[in-house]
């Protein structure tokens, strides 16, 4: 059964909820799928004789999660005539005979349906009226790293089965004879008349491809890379590797929401056997920026290597100087949510020196919630020009004493 939580995706749940309130309905019908008409025959009394795999529940395009409970939808059909004349073959000198079938029973299904997920294969025995839709097990310890190497696993699937009814019926056929009566020949036709029952069986069969998605999404910050910004307007950047399509992804930051997005728009149209199918085409809507590219092995950058589908994502964010958490709400179609948080220290850019006053020539400041670390150096103490009178006096004194010895000389002479 599927769960009774909200979902993620309106028109998954419309199909979902309908398909499963049709599946009683396609047991048993008269011709549940619009299988083709046949006119009935003494070898087989069918009308119409189905057996089909509808669909999966709950599907996006034929493709259900191994986390979503899924089940399948399954359908017979039968259709016969209440009363049925067919000829018997007699001479022809003879009248012709007839079978006829009357008071049919209840049509009887019985088959098997089987299916194979990564390592291991299952098999189903179908009745009548049960099981409906038939529960799938989808355990993720079935799965090798062989099936990994492709974004989403195989599930195929095959019904065989056969439907049966039983007619009484009644049958006159003649004979011609001849009796030698004397000198005469005497001919005529005997008739003989049978009763009794008769089964009519026939053998169906049918088979579909589905596919599961399954494993984990991961999530690279592309900016900022580390766990530290600037206060101000920013732009970040993520990357997911999601082995589930998402839904919805939606950001919040210090509490505030950023944005959302929701890379897919969904419709639903109606298959042959009246149920619903979800489908689904890249068409991003929100208020924030999502663009998607091919399938690829993110060997480096994720924990476990397998085919991921990458999704790229910017969004504005503005923040004040403090410790701050970020959350990504990422969802897939099949209401499976997973949460990315983040812790950032948004922190102001310091000075380029240190207040005045410091005593210390250069002062390393650890960063902090608010603060960024930085090694700042102490600002240079303003002083007056040097006195240089004292040095003229010690270089003059020397020139003016051989000055006066000089003038003395010349006056002896």
């Amino acid at each position: 059964m599927l769960c009774s939580c909200a979902w993620a995706v309106l028109e998954v749940e419309q199909a979902s909820m309908h398909n499963l309130a049709l599946a009683p309905l396609l047991l048993g019908a008269e011709n549940a799928c619009g299988a083709q008409t046949r006119v009935p025959t003494q070898e087989n009394i069918f009308s119409v004789a189905d057996a089909r795999i509808v669909s999966i529940v709950p599907s996006v395009c034929n493709t259900t999660s191994d986390l979503a409970n899924a089940s399948l939808l399954w359908s017979w059909s039968a259709s016969f005539p209440s009363e049925a004349v067919f000829p018997v073959p007699s001479d022809p000198r003879c009248l012709e005979g007839e079978i006829r079938y009357f008071a049919p029973s209840q049509p009887s299904f019985s088959g098997e349906l089987s299916y194979s997920y990564g390592n291991s294969s299952e098999s189903l025995s179908l009745s009548s009226d049960e099981p409906s839709p038939v529960p799938l097990n989808l355990s993720a310890a079935k799965l090798t790293e062989e099936e990994l190497s492709t974004l989403l696993i195989p599930l195929p699937v095959s019904l065989n089965a056969s439907v049966s009814i039983t007619y009484q019926f009644s049958k006159s056929s003649y004979s011609y004879f001849c009796t030698e009566m004397g000198e005469y020949i005497g001919c005529g036709c005997d008739r003989y008349d049978e009763s009794g029952t008769r089964t009519f069986s026939t053998a169906l069969s049918h088979s579909r491809n589905f596919s599961v998605e399954a494993g984990q999404v991961e999530l690279l910050w592309l900016n900022p890379p580390l766990s530290s910004r600037l206060e101000g307007q920013g732009t970040g950047k993520v990357a997911f590797f999601a082995r589930r399509m998402p839904a919805n992804i939606s950001f919040s930051f210090a509490g505030k929401s950023l944005g959302f997005a929701q890379p897919y728009l969904f419709s639903v149209h109606e298959g042959v056997c009246g149920e619903k199918i979800t489908e689904r085409e890249f068409s991003p809507s929100g208020s924030v920026f999502l663009n998607a590219s091919e399938p690829l092995f993110p060997s480096q950058l994720v924990e476990k290597n397998a085919s991921y589908a990458p999704f790229y994502a910017e969004f504005p964010w503005q923040a004040a100087a403090g410790k701050k958490e970020f959350f990504i709400f990422f969802e897939d179609a099949f209401s499976h949510s997973e949460i990315f948080a983040k812790n950032f220290s948004v922190r102001q850019p310091l000075p380029p020196s240190l207040p005045s006053g410091s005593s210390d020539a250069m002062q390393q400041v650890a960063a902090t919630d608010s603060n960024t670390a930085a090694a700042l150096v102490a600002p240079q103490k303003q002083s007056s020009f040097p006195d240089f009178s004292v040095l003229a006096i010690a270089f003059a004194l020397p020139l003016a004493i051989g000055a006066t010895a000089l003038c003395r000389r010349l006056e002896w002479l």
